[in-house]
């Protein structure tokens, strides 16, 4: 089975923590489904941008922060289902 991430809020992309927050979580969750490393990495980027996200390359969440929190929520929302690369990329895509 999947895992269970804490809800991303918009605000959460302007906080400065020690702790990680739950969209840091996720994305270490989809580079380590991804393989880990540059391949992790490239799948953790194509899973953000097939949930939504379409920030430019050198743009941060915080400056589009409904939308990241949006896009991570669906993200999260299938992790709890599937850790299956395919079935993540198939089922985050916006209907």
């Amino acid at each position: 089975m999947g895992r269970e991430f804490a809800e991303v809020q918009a605000d959460d992309f302007s906080k400065i923590t020690i702790e990680r927050l739950p969209h840091q979580e996720i994305e270490m969750a989809l580079i380590a489904i991804g393989g880990g490393g540059v391949r992790g990495t490239q799948f953790k980027t194509d899973v953000v941008r097939a949930a939504g996200w379409n920030g430019e390359r050198l743009a941060t969440y915080a400056g589009k922060p409904e939308k990241a929190a949006a896009a991570f929520n669906r993200i999260r929302a299938v992790l709890v289902d599937t850790e299956d690369q395919d079935q993540i990329i198939d089922k985050v895509q916006p209907d």
